[in-house]
C-alpha cells in the first residue's frame, strides 16, 4: 500500500538535506591558488612531519620509484601528444590532399601514392630529432610554469615539494623541467636506519 507513495522501497528522498553543511568563511575561493615557496611547510598536511618521515622511510624503494616512472611517463604522453598536434598541424594542407585522396576510393595505394610521398614528406622535414628534443624541452618547462604538469600541478596541491616529502624518488627542485623528477642514486640522500 505505503509502495506506490514512494515511501518505503529503497529510502527516503529528501529535496533539501535535513542537515545542510556549514560552510566555513576562511576557505579561499577555488580560482585563486597560493604556491608555497620552496622549503616552506605545508600546514594542510594530513599527519604531522614526522609520521611522513616514517612512514616515507618506511616505503619500499622499488614502488618509490615505479610511482615516479609512471608520473615521468604520464607526462612525457602528455608532451608527445601536444607535439604531435603541432606536426600535424604544420603538415595540415598534404594530409588533407592524401585524405581527400583515400576517401571514396577502393585502391589507394596505386591511386594516392603521390600524395601519400609529399605527405611523408613533409612529415620527415618537420618531425627531426632536433626539433622534437628542443619542442619536447620546451613544452615541459611550459606545463611547469603554467602548473598543468602532472608532476608540479599547485592547483591541485600535487608540487613538487609536497611529492618529494611523501616520495623519496622524487626531487623537489630541478633547475631543468626536461629533468622530470627521478632522483638517481648520485643525488640520492643515505637512508636513516
Amino acid at each position: 500500500a505505503l509502495y506506490g507513495l514512494g515511501l518505503c522501497g529503497s529510502g527516503m528522498f529528501f529535496v533539501d538535506p535535513p542537515f545542510p553543511k556549514k560552510k566555513p568563511q576562511d576557505v579561499p575561493p577555488p580560482g585563486s591558488v597560493q604556491k608555497p615557496e620552496p622549503g616552506q611547510q605545508f600546514e594542510d598536511l594530513p599527519l604531522d612531519t614526522e609520521t611522513i618521515n616514517k612512514n616515507r622511510n618506511g616505503r619500499i624503494a622499488y614502488l618509490e620509484a615505479r610511482e615516479a616512472v609512471e608520473l615521468e611517463q604520464k607526462e612525457m604522453k602528455a608532451v608527445r601528444e601536444q607535439v604531435g598536434k603541432e606536426i600535424r598541424e604544420a603538415c595540415r594542407p598534404e594530409i588533407d590532399e592524401y585524405i581527400d585522396c583515400c576517401v571514396g576510393r577502393i585502391f589507394t595505394i596505386t591511386a594516392c601514392k603521390p600524395q601519400a610521398l609529399l605527405m611523408r614528406r613533409c612529415m620527415k622535414k618537420v618531425e627531426t630529432p632536433e626539433f622534437v628534443e628542443k619542442r619536447t624541452a620546451e613544452i615541459l618547462a611550459e606545463r611547469e610554469k603554467a602548473g598543468a604538469s602532472l608532476v608540479n600541478n599547485a592547483a591541485k596541491g600535487t608540487t613538487r615539494e609536497r611529492r618529494a616529502m611523501y616520495n623519496r624518488a622524487i626531487l623537489s627542485t630541478v633547475e631543468d623541467p626536461s629533468d622530470i623528477m627521478i632522483r638517481n642514486q648520485q643525488n640520492a640522500p643515505q637512508r636513516q636506519a
